[in-house]
């Protein structure tokens, strides 16, 4: 704990962002935003992470191609959910987006 200069406990607010780092096997880098707002949905998150690696979801007579943002094994299907949900006390959060090729 840290003192002020008048002898009193100076208070630390918790931070209201931590870094993100996403990985897509086609891509030679990761996305990474390291003031991402633990408020962010991760449908939010996943339209920035589309753009960032110049991706998007098709739907033709083919199949369909869509992607999935997943956290350790499990994929998050709430678009919904807050990146602080997620993470809970960590400060950093590291997921993975992953292609699915349905076939119509």
């Amino acid at each position: 704990m840290k003192v002020d200069a008048h002898g009193t406990a100076a208070q630390h607010a918790a931070p209201d962002h931590l870094e993100i780092s996403i990985r897509f096997p086609a891509a030679t880098k990761p996305f990474v935003d390291p003031h991402a707002s633990l408020a962010e949905t991760v449908g939010a998150l996943k339209v920035r992470a589309l753009s960032a690696f110049e991706v998007a979801e098709t739907s033709g007579p083919e199949g369909q191609t869509l992607y999935f943002l997943y956290f350790d094994q499990e994929r998050l299907d709430d678009p919904a959910q807050t990146l602080g949900q997620i993470a809970g006390e960590k400060h950093t959060l590291k997921l993975k987006l992953v292609q699915q090729l349905v076939q119509g």
